[in-house]
């Protein structure tokens, strides 16, 4: 593929014949949004210029940047007060795979390893696409009725099935990722009010699990159903049920619990979001440390969506994981604040959930 500077926008025709350079780009509202697992997004607006690029922005063309294709998707032709402008909203060329279809199905259930799955899903494929395992995958899984679907939602079904960590397109060679193979550590920190100007920590338990019904589905049930619970987190949260687990092949309660516990999500989760001044310096993937001083808040946090307007600003929205490790950091850290506001307050102080 060309080799363009990066900023340059360049937009082609889908039939490839007629590529231009963007020159009437606003570049105040060029936006590109990463988001691990969900988003590879471009949007902005150009100016009426009279050129080629302009008269190019229309949907399913292509606009290249950084390397990357990316098909347009919305188009917002807009006249006003004399003025044209077009608005763009265009997706990663790995999300033409929403319309491209395996239909050949595996009937039954099936066991495959993900390379073999992966074959079988891209297998007479069009449009070139291919896929690259990084890590290691080396069990077996069950696939049933496997087939007959796009490949965006056949590769969802072998994330979860494989616990693929992250997909990550590159053009058209999709990349699956296990944690080790794709996380990097960076020793490289955010810090409020040195080189981050804002951070918020949003918590929330919306998702939490802590008890789930066990249920054999086979055509003569192995076990009565039976209810897989954590006490320390009920305890703690109190009873958080979720949908039940089946399986039509464990036999072994024991094994069942193992798999009905792997649905739990214990503690509520955190989702961390700062503004940093460091726009080339971060990736997703990437793992750094947020420190807020002023509550003595230090965790290591996986960064997992980068909002950037790269050709106008080096300020760069970036949301870091909410994992379990995180979520104890901060509450490590809430239960200090609220011992020292206690200690300072002279009031009777309400205890959320006692009267």
């Amino acid at each position: 593929m060309t080799t363009y500077a990066k900023n340059k926008v360049i937009i082609q025709s889908h039939d490839d014949k007629t590529t231009q350079v963007l020159s009437g780009l606003d570049f105040s509202t060029f936006q590109l949004t990463i988001t691990k697992n969900e988003a590879y997004q471009l949007d902005f607006t150009a100016n009426d210029d009279g050129s080629v690029g302009f008269n190019l922005l229309t949907v399913e063309n292509i606009v290249i940047y950084d390397g990357q294709k990316y098909v347009i998707k919305q188009v917002t032709d807009d006249n006003t007060d004399g003025k044209h402008t077009i608005t763009v909203t265009a997706m990663h060329i790995f999300y033409q795979l929403n319309n491209i279809f395996q239909f050949n199905v595996k009937t039954g259930d099936n066991s495959f390893t993900l390379t073999q799955a992966l074959k079988f899903l891209f297998n007479g494929v069009s449009g070139g696409y291919s896929y690259r395992i990084n890590g290691t995958f080396n069990s077996s899984k069950t696939l049933t009725d496997f087939g007959n679907t796009s490949v965006v939602e056949g590769l969802s079904t072998l994330k979860d099935a494989f616990n693929v960590y992250a997909i990550v397109p590159d053009n058209m060679t999709i990349n699956l990722y296990d944690e080790k193979s794709y996380v990097k550590k960076t020793y490289k920190a955010f810090r409020y009010r040195h080189d981050t100007s804002s951070m918020q920590l949003q918590y929330d338990s919306s998702t939490m699990v802590n008890r789930v019904q066990a249920v054999s589905t086979a055509e003569t049930p192995a076990f009565k159903p039976f209810i897989v619970q954590d006490n320390d987190s009920i305890n703690k949260w109190g009873v958080h049920d979720g949908a039940r687990v089946e399986s039509d092949s464990i036999t072994d309660t024991n094994a069942m619990k193992t798999l009905a516990s792997q649905s739990f999500i214990l503690e509520p989760t955190i989702s961390i979001t700062v503004v940093s001044t460091e726009n080339d310096g971060v990736a997703i993937g990437e793992q750094w440390h947020v420190l807020l001083p002023d509550s003595a808040l230090s965790t290591a946090v996986e960064v997992v969506s980068v909002v950037t307007m790269p050709l106008a600003t080096t300020a760069v929205q970036v949301t870091l994981n909410n994992n379990r490790s995180n979520f104890l950091d901060a509450q490590r850290v809430k239960s200090e604040d609220l011992k020292q506001a206690s200690g300072k307050s002279s009031m009777p102080m309400w205890v959320i959930g006692e009267v």
